[in-house]
């Protein structure tokens, strides 16, 4: 700090230099959402669903999805308008084909060849409601076309393997342009690609709206403890630029801003500015008029905490990279990197900043809101009581997470959503894998065909699934078309003559059903392919158990496991959850080490870290009462938590420690640094929570997780620093 003022003219030139670069590479800045970022890539579940597909020498055909929401149950005239909307869209670019329930048409097998009928007969409005009343028994048509409560639909669109995400926004333009011609009451788009894009677009949005916030929290809370322009300008000097330079390296490097990594400019922002208060506070307290003095002093006395806080905050944020999942990977990396950024500026250009103002002052309002004695029975009755409410809503904790949460907001993805979700057959992806043990058996023997048979029904029924590919309902559909088309015959033929026809049948129409993208035979192995209802991984996860018991039970011959994204994800989650215990004993320990070395006592170190622990436990217990489940938006913000409220602690033990080595006996250090460091933690803890607590506002679960669990954590840890801790060193000093 002291060279930084010595030599402020070339320091200054070098920072405008750097901030200038930075600034550059931000019209470089890109948001991206790419699920595979998320997995684990060496995970043995990820690894098994890697393997597994590669054995299907077929890519299921690329699609959207065009959903019609009605209040009314569907009528002929509204079907009428479905089957000409239906044929625009056919002639949409990049469409290889439209269709719906309208055009839907299955197939007879008969010795005069192949006889195809249409599933609904729109000829005229009497046949119709027949024709419609029949299909409740084709639930296997049904299903995939029509809502449960016949009051919504869905239109499939093949659409080209290759096509671009410019292509696909177009598409979705030229949908509801077609769309306004009908009487629809709402039309959506859906396909993979263009929703990643959708929440793209919400991020720009929902983190544009949430920096804007905190700004302005920020700027309104340093104006009532500053109370002057300086006051403001100086910090956000700091900490704009803290901002600019990370997400400038962001850029430079090529990454894109995703769902987790957008929290990064508000994060690196509250943490620079706290170090700012910090430095202010302590620059305020010394009388003389000399500055050189001055800066000489604070960096003295604050020095050491200050890169104590910044390693131990970005160990914090670093120990997420061994989950080995690329977001988090990026996320702590570049934190950590942010952090820096703010000690490095905080050192070198905040005393610049100094050197060339007025003196600041803090508002000696702080001095009021910080406590002016140690009440050693009143935190201790707190403390036991509320460690008795922890525990019981620890005891509540569970694993759990959903493939889309609902924020309550009324955005495009989120209709999206919620139309799949409400409306259809759900939106989570449940692939059941399968391995036929016998290599000498077929995928097409009665015995196997059957047991796929009993292992979609169960997933039907327990999930509350609609089988998307299935050999068994394939296999079923033309035991059905080989039997006149009658509903009870959509079953597994028992007869082994029956069995050579049908699979003769499903071999010569292979491509229609598409065998290759769900069915191999070199590995004897296929895939089940649904959608289900979204209870939450904690109920999936207690019917897979259901599903792989009743498999090792009722289905002896197949090796029946589980596969796809949601799946992936859910396990991902209990592995990282599970991680994040070693992440913590890791900080935990590297504080008690530091802690024990400068104050030379094992006790200390030890004591020290109740009330660094005791905010995890908080926001645990909250994650308990209030059931949000533990999975990764939940579990990240335990190093976020952690790494940032032991700063407070560092600060506080910090300026115990000049106070004892003044001579002054423990009550009197303890006291004081209550009325001094106390200030500047209660301010730092108020303007983090203020730029953690704007997450609060986000339309993404992830960072509405985030500000509530930091924020709570945050509120817990001055209480600690300011009640807790003065109790622990007043016992375990006691007549010094």
């Amino acid at each position: 700090m002291v060279f930084a003022t010595r030599y402020r003219k070339l320091v200054t030139l070098l920072f405008l230099l750097i901030t200038a670069f930075f600034a550059y590479q931000l019209s470089k800045v890109e948001f991206g959402h790419d699920i595979d970022d998320f997995f684990d890539k060496d995970e043995k579940v990820y690894v098994f669903n890697q393997e597994f597909f590669s054995n299907f020498t077929e890519e299921l055909p690329n699609t959207a999805m065009i959903g019609i929401k009605n209040e009314k149950a569907l009528s002929y005239e509204t079907m009428l308008e479905v089957d000409s909307f239906t044929n625009e869209l056919g002639e949409i670019s990049g469409v290889k084909k439209a269709f719906s329930i309208t055009n839907q048409q299955l197939a007879l097998f008969s010795s005069v060849g192949t006889i195809p009928y249409d599933v609904l007969d729109l000829s005229t409005k009497e046949n119709f409601d027949t024709s419609f009343i029949e299909l409740d028994s084709l639930q296997d048509v049904k299903n995939k076309f029509i809502s449960y409560d016949n009051k919504s639909l869905l239109i499939y669109l093949i659409i080209d393997d290759s096509i671009t995400l410019d292509s696909l926004k177009l598409m979705q333009q030229q949908t509801d342009s077609i769309s306004s011609k009908f009487t629809f009451e709402q039309v959506v788009f859906v396909n993979n690609e263009h929703n990643g894009f959708l929440i793209t677009k919400k991020i720009k949005s929902d983190s544009n709206r949430l920096i804007i916030l905190a700004f302005v929290l920020i700027v309104l809370i340093l104006l009532y403890f500053f109370r002057s322009i300086v006051g403001i300008v100086i910090p956000f000097i700091v900490v704009v630029s803290s901002v600019i330079w990370i997400m400038g390296t962001i850029s430079m490097f090529g990454f894109a801003l995703n769902v987790l990594t957008i929290a990064i400019p508000v994060i690196v922002g509250v943490i620079s500015l706290s170090d700012v208060i910090h430095i202010i506070s302590r620059y305020s307290e010394e009388k003389t008029n000399d500055k050189f003095e001055r800066i000489r002093v604070t960096q003295k006395d604050i020095l050491k905490a200050i890169i104590l806080t910044t390693l131990t905050t970005s160990i914090g944020f670093l120990s997420l990279s061994n989950s080995n999942i690329q977001v988090f990977t990026e996320f702590s990396i570049f934190t950590a990197v942010g952090v820096f950024y703010a000690f490095f500026l905080a050192y070198f250009i905040l005393p610049v900043l100094l050197f060339y103002s007025k003196k600041i002052t803090l508002h000696n309002t702080l001095e009021r809101l910080t406590p002016q004695n140690i009440w050693v029975k009143p935190t201790l009755i707190v403390t036991g009581v509320a460690l008795i409410f922890c525990v019981l809503g620890i005891l509540k904790v569970k694993h759990n997470n959903f493939v889309y949460e609902n924020m309550g907001e009324s955005d495009e993805i989120t209709t999206v959503m919620n139309f799949m979700e409400k409306d259809m057959y759900g939106i989570r992806d449940l692939t059941i894998t399968v391995v036929v043990k016998d290599s000498n058996a077929s995928l097409f023997d009665q015995k196997i065909l059957s047991q796929l048979n009993e292992i979609e029904t169960f997933a039907e029924q327990e999930y509350k699934a609609t089988v998307e590919v299935g050999l068994a309902t394939a296999a079923k559909q033309v035991n059905r078309a080989l039997n006149g088309g009658f509903a009870n015959q959509f079953k597994i033929p028992e007869e082994d003559y029956q069995i050579k026809e049908v699979k003769s049948k499903l071999i010569s129409n292979a491509k229609l059903f598409r065998l290759k993208g769900f069915v191999s035979r070199k590995s004897n192995s296929t895939f089940i392919k649904t959608k289900a209802k979204d209870y939450g991984s904690y109920e999936c996860r207690k019917s897979n158990e259901k599903l792989l018991a009743f498999a090792k039970a009722n289905t002896p011959d197949l090796d029946v496991n589980f596969g796809g994204n949601a799946y992936i994800i859910d396990e991902t989650n209990v592995n990282v959850a599970n991680g994040m215990i070693v992440n913590l004993l890791i900080i935990v320990l590297f504080l008690f080490i530091i802690v024990s070395i400068i104050f030379k006592s094992i006790s200390i170190g030890f004591f020290s870290l109740f009330p660094n622990i005791l905010p995890l436990i908080a926001i645990t217990a909250v994650v308990g009462w209030f059931d949000f489940g533990m999975n990764i938006g939940t579990t990240i913000v335990y190093t976020i938590a952690f790494g940032i409220a032991v700063d407070d602690t560092i600060h506080f033990l910090g300026r115990y420690k000049i106070e004892i080595d003044k001579g002054n006996n423990n009550f009197d250090s303890i006291i004081t640094t209550i009325r001094t460091s106390g200030g500047a933690i209660f301010l730092t803890t108020l303007t983090l929570v203020a730029g953690f607590g704007v997450l609060i506002l986000s339309n993404f679960y992830a960072n509405f997780i985030t500000g509530l669990l930091v924020t709570v954590s945050l509120v817990v840890a001055l209480i600690c620093d300011l009640y807790l801790l003065p109790v622990i060193l007043n016992w375990l000093r006691k007549g010094k």
